[in-house]
Order: structure tokens, then sequence, then C-alpha cells
């Protein structure tokens, strides 16, 4: 379901709910002070009519959200935003909001790499909260800061690394994550389940207890990515 920001209104009034999830984290995430990051307006590509499955690049068209080109770490816009805004991200990504639905349910996981260094995928990415108050769950979001991606919806439906970033409020395209973009001296590389990616890795289709790993530093010096991850029991 693809929403814009004009829709926000109408989304909050429609799908706000208490959250029942299937943890207490669900209920509140506690807000940073807000600081200002640099930013990159995000637009949304030509629609491409090669390719119809999954949804093209986000965000969605007529949108107006930024996405950050801050060095991390990089807060959810959850905690950052609050409110309307955060659930102008979520929209943004294509994605609505609502209490936690389980008919679909399975995760994936992420790694970001830049310069050798690890870069957490935070907790709460994906609440629409306002204030301490959670609003809701998009289908896409996390609860604590392991990378695993819980992918959640009421009926199946396909979801791509994209619409997580989109949400998150960080810049991803095929040669830049956040203020990191490939030059003659660096690269971006995208590996899924330890091979590299070689199209659009915005597209890459989330699966179950897929391992996906994000990596940029000096070109032909990136780490060896993970074939695989461990989930804990029950995920």
């Amino acid at each position: 379901m693809k929403r814009g920001v004009r829709d926000v209104s109408a989304i909050v009034v429609l799908l706000l709910v208490v959250l029942a999830g299937c943890s207490s984290k669900h209920k509140s995430a506690t807000a940073p002070p807000q600081t200002a990051q640099p930013t990159a307006t995000a637009t949304a590509p030509s629609p491409d009519p090669t390719y119809t499955s999954p949804p093209p690049v986000l965000p969605v068209p007529g949108s107006t959200v930024t996405l950050t080109t801050a060095p991390p770490p990089w807060p959810p816009q959850a905690v950052v935003a609050n409110g309307a805004a955060s659930a102008a991200y979520v929209a943004a990504a294509g994605l609505p909001y609502a209490e936690e639905m389980l008919s679909v349910h399975y995760h994936a996981h992420l790694d970001i790499v830049v310069d050798g260094k690890a870069v957490e995928v935070p907790p709460y990415l994906g609440f629409v909260a306002s204030g301490q108050k959670v609003l809701g769950l998009a289908p896409l979001h996390t609860h604590d800061g392991s990378g695993v991606i819980h992918i959640e919806n009421s009926v199946p439906a396909q979801f791509v690394l994209g619409q997580v970033f989109v949400e998150w409020g960080v810049r991803f395209t095929p040669t830049c994550v956040g203020g990191f973009c490939a030059d003659s001296g660096h690269e971006l590389a995208v590996f899924v389940n330890g091979k590299r990616v070689t199209g659009d890795p915005t597209r890459i289709v989330l699966t179950k207890h897929e391992e996906i790993a994000v990596e940029y530093g000096l070109a032909g010096k990136l780490p060896s990515p993970p074939a695989s991850y461990h989930f804990p029991n029950g995920l």
C-alpha cells in the first residue's frame, strides 16, 4: 500500500491503535534530544517498465521526506522526528502502520560495515511514535540493535531492502549509503548470503533467514561478507 506524505493525517486517524505486540519494548521508545543532520532530498525515480516485482525503488512518488547523509550512527525517524513526521517516513516507504500483525512473520538480518567498522541497525526502526507513545508498527521493523529485520504483516506481501532504508531515513542507492559514496578509490558492495549483488540493491527482496551485508570502503579491500546469520531460537 503506497502512501504519500499528504495521506499521513488519514493514516493516523484510521490506524491509531494501542500496540499489543509480543514484547513490552513495543510500547515505548525514548526520544533522545534531536540534533540537526545533513540531509539529501529524497526523489522518486522514473518507473522501470521492465521491472514489475518487487515494487519500484522508493521513496514513493509525491513524498517529500529527506534522507540523511550524516555520518553514523543513524537513529530511526521514530525517535528523531516523532509523531506525524515518523509516519511520513513509513508512508514514503510505501508501508502502512498498525498494531503488530503476525499472520505473516519471518526475519532477515542486515549488516552494515563502513571503512571496516560495523554500523548499528538501531532498535525501533519502523515504529511510529508520538513522544514516548507508540502509535503503530510498519510491517518492516526492528526491536533491538542486532540487525534482525522483522517482517510481519496481516497478508503475504513482498518487501524490499530499499523500504527499510527509506523508513529509517538513511540515503541508500546503488552507489551510496548515508554520506558514503563510491568513487575512484572506494566502493559500495551489497551481498546476499555471501554473494555479491550485481543489480540495484534497493530491490533486494527480503526473505526468511536472509543475510544481507552492505559494505563500503577502499576499493578491492572490503572485508569478507558473512554467508549466514545465526538467528536465535524462535526467529
